[in-house]
Parts: structure tokens; sequence; C-alpha cells
């Protein structure tokens, strides 16, 4: 292993030994009893017992971790740089440092622990090298001046510092002792040494802060670092920074994450990247944990409805089971297993906790336990008539959400339904994205349908702000961030520009710290102007998550959203991401009961890309319905036709 102390002697600017005075393994940069301006300034070499920490000293406090780091550099490294001193008469026989605290802590952890590294080696206890003066003046001054002149390398200067002694061969742990850092401090600055030479030279010049540099580690590759560092040069911040690298990434503490484990993910071919300075790490590739997340829920719903008998059960990929998956069923209650108060409210603390704190394992042992308890049981022929929905919560825990039946057939099904199919008829299996792009065009609709009713805006945030919503559960997140409702596929649907030019998340600009003439012009726009922004500002601020409560069942019927106004039915958005069979359902549905000129199963007959740009067709070629020779209903039919997973928020 390299030997790092030739490297922070360098850095310290160590003098050369032949100028230096000597004593058994120390080496000091001066001659002793030396004297300045005429008082006595001797270079002594004292015992520990007899120096203190005096009160003129401005280091009165450090944390251990601190002295645990500065003993281990004396270890290594030595003491580069003697004590000061002052003969207080007050403490006759002892000597108050005023200068050097953080060392002479260390030195007295060293003397009650001794070295613990094999290649450590302790000072000599009984003769530590200390400046003394017995004139308080000076003694003063020496206290105030050595603070005041310490100035720590620039961050910059330190990466370069770590990165060339782990070059060397030496570990984050030799480099931390060497250096008088933790070894976290030395891991983070060695991360930063990955950073490309541009952002380096930033950071260095003060172009960019520290913080941004840090942010600037979970950049996916060099490219994506260099695209977000010119954004970050024209003054846009951390917080644009971190939006901008994080937008696309799930980070490891996501319910999807939990519930399926991080080493399942990686093993699937999953990237992640560990942001050091956060405490998190983030998961590159969502597509891969969805897919694993979605096959294991499935699988766990195909095992549920085998072993206990239930007619269907279906999964759900959100943290919870959206209002317009059940609204068409009766809710079964099954019968209740009688808890004692004891138990009720042990796991009332438990859930608040939770919610506060977080659990530790055997708390959180404990509650799904008591949890267990308030499961409702069924009987067999109930389970045979009713299903369940299979969703994980936002801690990463299986829920159970049930039964349900279906209230048009009051229990009359036949046949009994696939695991992740619906009770009546199952609804096309869709991949997660297409489940997402979906979920946005339903937002999109509503929050389409919103434009204009200013007084019906203010209102109802008004409302929420009175009845105490957070911004999580009620219809507006007042944080103003913008939940996503443009596709993966670029131009799959139209966004009205009021809702792209109104974005929360714009970039900032303009005002350049002229405030006051800014907002005096604002103000001179009149209050119709102030209502216009705010309200298209809330209507962006619309949340996804509860637009199935409060957004579908109070905010909907109020605005009628549209959602063909918005969205037509295609195939990079729909039509590419379901299987052969529901394709040829919705051809049958459209087309082969209705036109003349179709030949019979000729649909069925050709390749699922060919069924796709087929469909895509129908919905937006004109000419190619022509040449199907359809009925003006049938033509009505394909305009209003929605797919089934969007056809409740459109009745709605």
């Amino acid at each position: 292993m390299a030997n790092p102390l030739a490297t922070c002697r360098f850095l310290f600017k160590t003098p050369h030994p032949k100028s230096a005075t000597t004593r058994g393994n120390w080496e000091f940069p001066m001659t002793k009893h030396t004297s300045t301006d005429g008082i006595g300034t001797d270079l002594q070499y004292m015992p520990i017992n007899k120096l203190y920490l005096h009160d003129m000293n401005p280091r009165q406090s450090t944390s251990d971790e601190d002295v645990s780091a500065i003993a281990e550099s004396i270890t290594i490294n030595g003491l580069l740089q003697n004590l000061l001193g002052y003969a207080d008469p007050k403490r006759s026989g002892k000597i108050g440092i005023v200068a050097g605290g953080r060392r002479l802590r260390g030195l007295m952890h060293l003397k009650a622990t001794g070295a613990q590294s094999f290649d450590s080696k302790a000072p000599d206890f009984a003769a530590i090298p200390v400046r003394v003066t017995d004139d308080a003046f000076l003694a003063r001054a020496w206290a105030g001046t050595e603070s005041a002149t310490q100035k720590p390398l620039h961050p910059a200067d330190e990466i370069r510092a770590y990165a060339a002694m782990a070059e060397q061969g030496n570990s984050a742990e030799m480099i931390a002792r060497a250096f008088a850092q933790t070894v976290r401090h030395v891991k983070g600055r060695l991360a930063l040494a990955h950073l490309q030479p541009q952002t380096m030279d930033a950071l260095r010049e003060g172009q960019i802060s520290l913080d941004v540099a840090k942010l600037l580690t979970i950049a996916r590759d060099a490219d994506q670092e260099l695209e977000v560092l010119s954004g970050a040069l024209d003054d846009l911040g951390a917080w644009w920074v971190k939006q901008r690298l994080t937008d696309n990434k799930v980070r490891a503490n996501n319910y999807k994450a939990v519930y399926v484990g991080t080493d399942a993910y990686v093993a699937a071919g999953g990237r992640m990247r560990e942001d050091l300075f956060d405490d998190a790490a983030y998961l590159d590739d969502p597509d891969i944990l969805d897919q694993l997340f979605e096959q294991k829920l499935t699988d766990i719903a195909e095992g549920i409805k085998a072993q206990f008998g239930w007619k269907w059960v279906e999964i759900c990929t959100e943290s919870y089971v959206p209002y317009s998956a059940h609204s068409g069923y009766d809710h079964i209650q099954g019968e209740k297993v009688a808890r004692s108060k004891k138990d009720q409210d042990e796991q009332a603390q438990l859930e608040a906790k939770e919610y506060d704190e977080g659990l530790t394992d055997a708390e959180l042992e404990r509650l799904e336990e008591l949890e267990a308890k308030t499961k409702r049981s069924w009987d067999e022929k109930t389970r045979a008539d009713c299903g369940i929905f299979v969703h994980v919560d936002t801690s990463g825990r299986l829920k159970i959400d049930g039964a349900y039946r279906d209230a048009k057939r009051s229990g009359a099904k036949g046949s009994a339904d696939t695991a992740s199919g619906a009770a009546s008829a199952p609804s096309p299996k869709l991949t997660q994205a297409g489940v997402e792009d979906l979920r946005r065009i339903r937002l999109l609709a509503l929050q389409t349908a919103t434009l204009g009713k200013t007084e019906l805006v203010l209102d109802l945030f008004a409302w929420q702000l009175e009845l105490g919503y957070a911004c999580h559960s009620g219809l507006f997140n007042v944080t103003l961030t913008d939940p996503q409702i443009e596709p993966e596929v670029e131009g799959a649907w139209t966004v009205d520009e009021a809702l792209t030019d109104g974005s929360n998340q714009r970039q900032l600009g303009g005002t350049r710290g002229d405030y006051a003439s800014s907002f005096k012009d604002f103000q001179a726009k009149g209050k119709k102007h102030r209502n216009t922004v705010l309200t298209r500002h809330l209507i962006r601020a619309i949340n996804g998550p509860t637009m199935n409560s409060i957004g579908m069942s109070l905010l909907a019927p109020m605005v009628k959203p549209d959602i063909r106004s918005v969205w037509t039915p295609d195939a990079p958005t729909y039509f590419s991401r379901i299987d052969k069979g529901s394709l040829e359902q919705i051809w049958k549905d459209l087309v082969s009961d209705q036109s003349p000129e179709e030949e019979p199963h000729a649909f069925d007959k050709l390749k699922k890309g060919e069924k796709v740009n087929h469909l895509h067709r129908l919905f937006n070629d004109s000419d190619f319905q022509s040449a199907l020779n359809l009925s003006q209903a049938s033509l009505d039919k394909i305009a209003s036709w929605l797919p089934p997973e969007l056809s409740s928020a459109s009745s709605a």
C-alpha cells in the first residue's frame, strides 16, 4: 500500500527535515526556545496530564466523531503543528491550550484508548510540543489568530487530493485517517472525483455550488451530466438540477421497489445509483421494476384465488384501490373478529408512529399481527360468488381490499374470471406504461375541462384549505408541482397550450433580482389577470392519485371532461400495448358486425402489428374509414369509443 504520509506532507507543506527540530518520531518546523517580541514563548515538551483546554480557546466543543478523526490523523502523520499554551497564574503548574483544541482532544482520546490500527503509532504523551507564553494579551491573540487564519482546502482541491491518494491504492478509511475526516466525508468527495473535468472546473471557479456538484453525481452518464451542467451554469438552481436528474428515476424506498426487492431488480438487469449525499438510492430502469412488480403481484393474486376459492382476484398497481375500480360493485362485509381494547389502542399507536417516524422491524411485525386480527372472514359460498382487489401500500406491504360482488348481476355470474380480470367482462391486459398513459389522459381531460372556470377552482381550493386536506390527499397539490400529462411517445396526444405555458415547473426567468418592479408590473395587470394565473396554476396542480376519488366524484360531474377532445385512440398509446384477442374484439365490435365490405374473420388472420395498424387507421384515417363503407351509426360509435379502462371516467 502506498504511504499516504508523503502526500499529506506535500499538501500541508511540512518543511524539509534539515530545517526542522526532530524529537523521536515527531518533526516541528521551529527551533527550541524561540522568543517573539522579547516575551517568553518557549517551545516546551510537556506531559499531557499537565495540559488542559483554556477558556480562551474558541473551540470549546466538538463532536466525538471529529475527535476520533483527528486522533487517527495524529497516529499516521504525527503532530504537524505544535499546540499554543498560556501559563495562566490561576492554574499554577499547568498550561492552558488556547489554540489547538482539536489536537489536544485527539491526543487525550489516544491516551485513553490507544492507537486503534495496526499501522498506527501513538505519540510520546510525556513530550507534547507546546509553545508557551505567560502574556495574557499574546495568548488571547493566539487564540483568535489561529482559528481566523486556518483556511480549509477548496472542495475541488480536496477532491483532487483524495483522488490522488485513492489512485495510489489507499482506501477511503486510510484517507479519512490521514486527513482527519470521517469515512463518509471522504467517500462523498471520492464520488465527486468521478465528475467530468468541465464540472470540476466549474466548481473550482465558483460557477456552480458544491450542492449542484453533488447532485450531478447521480447523472446516468457523462452526456446527461454535461447537459444538466449547462443548465446549472445558467443559475437555474440545485432544485432544477435535482428535478432534471431524478424525473425518470424511482427511489429505492418506493413501494414497488420495497415489494420487489432491490436484489431481484438488479438480478433482472436493473441499474441502481446511490446518492451518497442524500442517504438515497435511485433505480434507473422503471420499466424493469414495473414488470417485476406486476408479475409478482399477479402471481400472488393467482395463488390467493386458487387457495381461498375467490371467484376473481384483480391486481391494482397503484398504492391504493381507486374508486373507479369498485364503483360498479356491492361491498360485501365479512364477519368481523372481536378484538380487545388493548389491541385496538396498540394498533392505533403503532399506526401513528409509522406515519410520523417509521417502525422497527419488530414493531412492523407486531402491527401486521394486529392488522391480521382485524381481517374479516367470508364463507366458502361468498368467496365463490365474489372477488377482491390486491395491491401494495406505500410502505411496500401487500394489502387485500374486498369482498365485492357485481351490483348489476347480483352474484349471478357463471364462470370464474382470471386472476387479473374484473368481475364483469375483463378489460384488455395493458402494459404498465399503457396504464400510466391512460391515467394521464384521464387527468388531462379533467384539467382541460376545468380551464376557464375560475370561480369554481378558487371555491374548491378555499374549500380544501378550510377542511385541512394535505397536499397529497386533496384535490389540489398545494405545493404546486405538475403531475405528468404528457405522453411517453411525443405527439401521441395534444395538451392545451394553457396547461404547458402555465407549468409550475417552467424555467425561472425575467426578474433577476428586480422583484419590486416585477411585482408592481404584475399588480398593474389587474385582478382578472391575477385570477387567471392563479387558476391556471391550480388546475395544473390537480392531483392524479386523488382524481379517482375527489376529482371524479366531485369535480368531474361539474366540469364534464371529454376524453376524446384531448386524445384519439392510437397505436403508440393503446393498441400496441394490448393482446391480440383484445384487438380482435375491438375490431369485431366496431367493424366486422357493421361493414358489408368486411370479410368475416379476415382481421383475425392478420399479424399483431397489422392489427394494431388497422385499428390505428380506423380512428385516425378518414380515407381508411371510407374504404370500409361503414354506416353513420358505426362512425358515430367510433367517434365516441373509449377503452374500457377510461369509459368510467367519460361517463362520470
